[in-house]
């Protein structure tokens, strides 16, 4: 069985810890700050959190862009020319076009490289989310399971991975625009929380919404505990920007109420930081299946057996 390298990208979240536990690599989206473009780096070396959080803050335009056709091809060739295949696991197809860019960069490899596999899965989510459906395919490959099976078994998982995240403000999701400006000003001044999940289409998708921060984080722990499966993986993540202290206290409290998990707090990176903003804070477990299709019904309630 031929050997292969998982590869995913920088909208999973996964840190330079992770990746080394885990054996994956990933290939860099970019931003653009104010015209100029740098990598979106999941390892903080081009710029700190702080500072690139402090950007957002003070009111800096920052867009992001999809993984270019050259880092591709130039992240897989090395890998290639030693007889390794690529499993590339990308970030929702309904929020980045880099999928597409892959298939691109598969077309002009396979012509060079016509006896290795290159194969593409849409993980129809971001952040950590994605980072754990890469998670899990990498356990499915350490127990020996070929390309294709692996990449099966991500396809067949990728509804299992809950999120529940909020943001500190509204504003960020306007200026991306991912909610109308009325919406923003109102929800702002009411101290509105949206809660919102990653749904069977890649989208995100908002329960309903909540007031303050305190009633946020109960929605965040409610969820999870009515939905984690535990025994399939039993790691949960706490993605945060600019919420450490937060992100501790929410730790502490999912180890006393849920038994038998291990707790990771991670940086929400520069992709899903720039459209969410300072503040944005989520908690990331295997779950059943998630049901909730972009456009349905959902009652505002955050009635979760919905999910």
């Amino acid at each position: 069985m031929a050997k292969f390298q998982i590869f995913t990208d920088s909208c999973s979240d996964l840190c330079l810890e992770d990746r080394k536990e885990f054996d994956v690599e990933y290939v860099q989206m970019h931003i653009v700050v104010d015209g100029e473009e740098m990598p979106a780096d999941l390892d903080w070396v081009v710029y700190k959190p702080e500072e690139f959080y402090g950007w957002l803050e003070a009111g800096k335009h920052i867009k992001t862009t999809q993984v270019p056709l050259t880092e591709f091809i130039d992240r897989f060739t090395p890998y290639l020319e030693k007889g390794i295949d690529v499993l590339y696991i990308a970030c929702s197809s309904a929020l980045s076009g880099s999928i597409n860019i892959f298939e691109l960069a598969k077309q002009e490899l396979l012509a060079k490289f016509p006896e290795r596999k290159i194969i593409g899965v849409d993980s129809l989510c971001g952040s950590l989310t994605e980072g754990l459906v890469v998670i899990n395919a990498a356990l499915k490959q350490k127990e020996g399971a070929s390309i294709e099976e692996v990449a099966k078994y991500t396809e067949s998982i990728r509804n299992n991975i809950l999120q529940l995240a909020t943001v500190e403000t509204l504003s960020y999701l306007k200026e991306a625009g991912r909610i109308k400006a009325s919406k923003a000003v109102m929800g702002n001044l009411f101290h509105k929380k949206p809660i919102f999940i990653s749904d069977a289409h890649g989208n995100n998708y908002t329960l309903g919404t909540v007031t303050g921060t305190k009633n946020a984080d109960n929605e965040l722990v409610k969820g999870l505990k009515e939905r984690l499966l535990k025994d399939k993986c039993n790691i949960v993540y706490i993605g945060q920007g600019m919420a450490q202290e937060r992100a501790e206290k929410m730790k502490a409290r999912l180890l006393e109420e849920i038994k038998d998990i291990e707790v990771r707090i991670r940086w929400i990176g520069p992709i899903v930081g720039t459209t969410c903003g300072p503040g944005v804070f989520a908690v990331f477990g295997y779950c059943d299946t998630i049901k909730v299709f972009d456009g349905c019904d959902v009652a505002p309630s955050l009635d979760y057996s919905s999910l």
